[in-house]
This record gives structure tokens, sequence and C-alpha cells, in this order.
């Protein structure tokens, strides 16, 4: 079990699946709630990941494979990230994992740097639908402003906004009066950058279809991963606490060619009606159901100790899964339908 996000409250998070860039992202995502935000803000928003929902992007971008930079030096020293500081170590846990063999730049040399290609959608392994399933946007340069400008559009907090305006300016000066690369940068695949306005259409597509589930203490949200993005709206409420657990990890290679027509309709629904009941079962169990055992093979380690997980895991466990016994979910908008 996991802190749903490190990264301070009031900065957005965009629209993504979990871990798409890796070869193994898990199929389902469990989302709880220890405290909720009280002032505005601090939803998990949805969009569903269908084709028809996001048709200009995926027509737009389908010819091109994304390539993904990860200067992880410029976020948790590697060392930290792979518990070690032989290089040679840190290249064989690549190896292990299927991941690209990263390259050591820098004037020292010291730098971890390692490039991933994928493509921008993916078959839903259920239904084989096509899915958008890619982090594009939420690596893209111009993206924590332009969330912020949508957070101040909707919520009309003025902090937001003053807030957007002065990471415009940093942006705009880093990325492309300085030529800085971020972290994690995203880009087609003849490492062509996507522009502010292509980004833009991405961003229309998905905020056009966006649903935003407000938090009550107690409140479980299951995911699937391969169907539905999710994200964090900023809040200025910094007591806001969610957790989150993943299982049944999905090797993306391994999805058949088959087309639609070809999926048993009867399978199709048996599994959906599993996967229901599997979320609904976890409501009454003592641990989401192989959200430990079937941990990706590239997950990142947790930011809490394990003894902070455990007590977290307790807590909810014990303290705030029976005192909501007959609990309802609290609705903020429209429930979405996928067809």
């Amino acid at each position: 079990m996991f802190s749903a996000a490190d990264v301070p409250v009031n900065y957005p998070i965009a629209q993504h699946c979990e871990m798409s860039f890796l070869k193994s992202p898990p199929r389902q995502l469990y989302f709880g709630c220890l405290k909720e935000s009280v002032s505005g803000g601090g939803e998990t928003s949805s969009t569903p990941c269908s084709s028809n929902k996001i048709r200009y992007s995926q027509d737009r971008l389908s010819t091109y494979t994304f390539q993904s930079w990860f200067d992880v030096g410029a976020m948790l020293p590697w060392t930290q990230l792979f518990a070690t500081s032989d290089r040679n170590e840190v290249e064989q846990i690549c190896h292990e994992e299927g991941a690209p063999q990263p390259r050591w730049i820098g004037d020292n040399e010291d730098t971890f740097f390692q490039q991933w290609e994928d493509e921008p959608t993916q078959l839903h392994p259920i239904t084989n639908d096509r899915v958008w399933f890619n982090h594009a946007q939420v690596f893209h340069w111009s993206t924590f402003p332009a969330e912020l400008w949508f957070s101040f559009c909707r919520l009309g907090d003025i902090r937001f906004l003053i807030r957007c305006i002065f990471m415009w300016i940093v942006v705009v000066i880093k990325y492309r009066l300085l030529g800085y690369r971020m972290a994690l940068d995203v880009r087609f695949g003849d490492g062509t950058p996507i522009s502010v306005h292509e980004m833009n259409q991405v961003r229309k597509a998905i905020h056009n279809n966006l649903v935003f589930s407000s938090w009550q203490r107690g409140d479980i949200l299951c995911i699937d991963n391969f169907r539905c993005s999710h994200g964090r709206q900023p809040t200025y409420d910094f007591g806001r606490k969610i957790l989150v657990a993943w299982s049944n990890p999905f090797d993306k290679t391994s999805v058949s060619s088959l087309s639609v027509e070809a999926v048993s309709e009867k399978v199709v629904t048996d599994q959906m009606r599993e996967l229901v009941k599997s979320c609904s079962d976890n409501v009454n169990m003592t641990s989401v159901p192989g959200a430990i055992d079937a941990t990706p093979d590239t997950s990142p380690e947790s930011t809490l100790s394990r003894g902070g997980a455990q007590e977290l895991k307790e807590l909810f466990i014990s303290e705030i899964l029976p005192a909501f016994p007959n609990h309802k979910r609290h609705v903020s908008g429209p429930i979405p339908t996928f067809h």
C-alpha cells in the first residue's frame, strides 16, 4: 500500500494510466481515503480512454512511437532509486526487468539516462478495444501551468491563477529559452518535440470527458487501469490523504491481435462480472487481493517506510472501514458510461 502521490497536494497531476510506460502495468488500481479535502479541489478525476473519446489524439499520433527520457538524476538520485551505487548492478537490474539499458551522461558520466519507446495506444486485455494509454500530457513541459489554468477556471481560486502565471514564466524561460529538458520527457518517435498546440488538442479531448469524484473519509475507488485514466485536482488543504494499491500486472506485449469481433461476448461479460465482484468484495476483506504479491515487475518503491505503510494499512482496515458499514459514495459529477 502506497501514499497516492508524494508531491504537494497543491500540484495538479494530469490524467494518466498508471505506469503506462512499463512493460507490465497494473490492470486494477484501488484508492482509499483516510482524510478528504475540506477546501476546494482535491478530487480524483477520471476519463474514459476509449478511442472514440479521444479520437483526434489517436488519429494524429497513431503513426508515431513515443520516446521517453528518464533523467533520474533530476529527481531521486539513481543510487537511492536502485538501492546501490554500483553502475554494473543497475544495468543488471534493468536487464532482468526487461527495461532499456541506461546510458551514463554528464561531465562525470554519473547521470542515469534511460530511453523508452512505446505506442500511444494499447489493446484492452479483456475487450480488445483500442485505448489511449500513455503519459504524453503528464510529461510535457507545458502541462503544469496548463492544468493550473484549468483548475482556476473550474474553482475560481485566485491562488491557482497566480501560480499558473508564475509557472508559465518559469517553464518558458527554462525549457524554451534556455533549452533544458524535463527529467521525464515524451516526444514523437522520430524525436520531434510535441508542440503546445498539439498537446492542447490532447488536453481538450481529455477535459471534455473529465469526471470529478469528491472524497469522503472511508471511500474506496476501484479503477480499470486500461479503461480509465486518473489524475488529481490541486487543493490547498494539505491534510488530504489518499492511499493506493494495485494488482494484476499485465504484459502489454502479450496482447493478441484478435479483432474486437473475434472476442467472445460471453467471455468478456464473464470476466467483467468477475472484475466487478473482485472490486466490491475488497471492502469486506482484510487486504486488496494481489496488491503486494502481484506488484508490477518494475514498480517504484514506496516513499513510506515498511512500518509506516503497515501502520496506514492497519489503520484503514481496523478504524476506517468499520466506521462506515453503510457508507455510500458521494457523487460530485456524472458517472461515466463506457460503450
